[in-house]
């Protein structure tokens, strides 16, 4: 133990000479585990809140407040999980008894949300949405904040963690499929009501738990770094991770980007109230999204090869811009083609920047390391999950006030014709906003330092 930083003594490449090496199977496992959890969130960005204010019965304001109110208690309790797992001993490691628990209360709590009873009460409605959305915020925790301290473990070596984060892209967009295209037949298929949304959840629930399940034994074998124990408090471990400013201009950026989820909620009122849409047609949507969002990593993962992570990232965060302000000349009847290609460009330019920002994640965890020879994946998982959330909810609340601002009506399935500057904002929020989400992660990605030379010539300690 050095006694003046407070950590254990690693090997070389800092892992537990215990374990192998990490091999592909080990990689698909990992990146499966993104499957529940990514699921779940895209469901609830894109799903909830409209079926809050048009089948709960709550006003659009008001539920863009409990989510958000949610997503703020996120985080206290991403924090708290950080440190659980970055002092957690077990048998199993650091990271994976978190996994069997958190899949198992992602899925009760999907069917807790979706299969919400329909209260005559609207108070009751509402203490019982705040109490199930605090549950999920918990469960979705407990699983994705060891789940992605894991990436810093796995593998030392720069480009792999571009490799491995590939997966995690493939298990994003299969989730995404599973979440915004299944999702809406289903919700077409059993009449679009709230029993729709119960039979939705009811099927999700066993995707979180199996994909869970998968991850926990397809990663027993991963290679993981040796227990570091410290004298500093959370408070100056926190501190310290401040100070690594790579890792603070990522978070910015993804901070920023992920205003994106909040923002998705719009979908569902921009595809009825604007394009004239059906359920089908958005779960369409999502499903070109969805497929090529899966067959873009590869070519993403080249393009950071041959000319680096950061000039891919800025890349596919430009080739959003245009593809959001086109949604300004859309109108009722547009042709699908249109639509789709949207759809195509959209899911290729989400590609890139879940793979090439989620590759750097472990980059500057390897940076913290050689500065300060602590191991401390949970907390920095912690902080980027945590900006995760704090995006989402002011994304929603965004939304739901912009809504509520220009006159949107809530209803309990009922048919309501919207006022004009209600479908005035829902056409800004899904275009100029989310434009202008992706130009601002331009400008400020721009200052990012970091790269494999970078990495290679900061030496342990400095």
């Amino acid at each position: 133990m050095d006694v003046a930083t407070g950590t254990t003594d690693l090997n070389k490449t800092g892992t537990d000479d215990r374990n192998g090496a990490l091999t592909l199977p080990m990689m698909a496992a990992w990146g499966i585990g993104s499957l529940g959890p990514a699921m779940v969130m895209n469901a609830t960005n894109a799903l909830l809140l409209r079926f809050m204010t048009d089948f709960y019965g709550i006003a659009a304001g008001f539920a863009a407040i409990l989510i958000a109110i949610a997503k703020f208690y996120d985080v206290f309790a991403d924090m708290a999980m950080g440190v659980i797992s970055d002092h957690t001993r077990s048998r199993w490691g650091r990271r994976r008894p978190f996994l069997i628990a958190g899949s198992i209360l992602l899925g009760l709590s999907v069917v807790a949300i979706f299969a919400a009873p329909a209260f005559p009460s609207q108070s009751l409605r509402v203490c019982y949405m705040v109490v199930m959305l605090l549950f999920y915020a918990s469960a979705y925790s407990v699983f994705s904040i060891p789940y992605l301290a894991m990436a810093g473990e796995m593998t030392r070596h720069y480009h792999e963690r571009t490799e491995l984060m590939r997966w995690r892209v493939y298990g994003i967009g299969l989730a995404m499929l599973v979440a915004v295209f299944v999702g809406p037949m289903i919700l077409q298929a059993f009449g679009g009501g709230a029993f729709s949304y119960a039979i939705m959840g009811v099927i999700f629930a066993p995707i979180c738990v199996a994909t869970g399940l998968m991850t926990f034994w397809g990663t027993a074998k991963a290679p993981v770094v040796a227990y570091t124990s410290t004298h500093h408090s959370i408070r100056q471990q926190i501190m310290l991770v401040v100070s690594n400013r790579p890792f603070m201009i990522l978070l910015s950026v993804k901070l920023i980007i992920l205003l994106l989820q909040g923002t998705q909620a719009i979908f569902a009122y921009f595809f009825e109230r604007i394009l004239g849409a059906s359920n089908g047609v958005l779960g369409i949507y999502f499903l070109v999204q969805s497929v090529a969002m899966l067959a873009s990593p590869s070519l993403w993962l080249w393009v950071s090869r041959r000319y680096g992570k950061k000039a891919t990232f800025l890349t596919a965060l430009a080739l959003g811009v245009p593809t959001y302000l086109s949604w300004l000349l859309a109108h009722h009847g547009e042709p699908a083609t249109f639509i789709y290609m949207r759809a195509l460009l959209t899911g290729a330019g989400m590609s890139g920047i879940i793979l090439i920002g989620q590759s750097m994640l472990p980059d500057v965890m390897e940076y913290d390391f050689r500065r300060t020879g602590l191991r401390r994946e949970g907390v920095f998982a912690a902080l980027y999950t945590l900006v995760e959330k704090l995006a989402a909810a002011i994304g929603v609340a965004i939304v739901g006030a912009m809504l509520a601002a220009y006159g949107y009506v809530q209803s309990r399935g009922i048919a309501i014709d919207q006022p004009d500057g209600a479908l005035w904002a829902i056409r800004m929020i899904m275009s100029v906003m989310q434009a202008g989400i992706n130009l601002a992660c331009i400008i400020v990605l721009i200052g990012y330092r970091l790269d494999e030379r970078d990495l290679a010539e900061t030496a342990p300690g400095r």
